[in-house]
């Protein structure tokens, strides 16, 4: 279990039908401490998201768990401290965020300060522009060509 702020994941490597059931169980335990320590949860939040590798996803064992008996909605993609997280991990949809983000910041400062210096321009764009294009890089590191080429 993954504890930040007011957030909660718990992992498990699931290989077969006993890996899932001891998960069900860690939810099962994990909503009996929340309400012997008076937590609220909101359930509507609570998601069922699998990594995976492609060829490994679908090995007959399902993927349903149960809160508080509320079937959990799986999802594909999810987003976390500000970083879209999908099942293959390619991040796709994150970094086109991301780029979209540092070009409509571009678009500010070209509209809002046409004659400032060198310097200034620099500050402006390390600032405003180049953070966005490094958050958390070094989980979304773009490893594919097709990640850098987007013109």
């Amino acid at each position: 279990m993954y504890l930040f702020v007011d957030d909660a994941k718990m992992c498990c490597h699931i290989k077969n039908v006993a890996d899932k059931d001891k998960l069900q169980t860690g939810i099962a335990n994990f909503v009996d401490w929340t309400s012997k320590w008076q937590v609220s949860l909101n359930i509507n939040k609570c998601k069922i998201f699998s990594v995976h590798h492609r060829r490994y996803y679908d090995m007959g064992v399902a993927r349903n768990y149960v809160m508080n008996n509320i079937l959990l909605e799986e999802v594909k993609e999810i987003k976390d401290l500000g970083i879209f997280y999908d099942s293959l991990l390619v991040f796709h949809q994150h970094i086109c965020e991301k780029i979209n983000k540092a070009y409509m910041m571009l678009g500010i400062i070209k509209r809002n300060f046409t004659h400032i210096s060198r310097k200034c321009l620099i500050i402006l764009y390390k600032s405003l522009v180049r953070s966005h294009l490094e958050y958390a890089n070094s989980i979304w590191y773009p490893k594919r060509k097709m990640d850098v080429d987007k013109s």
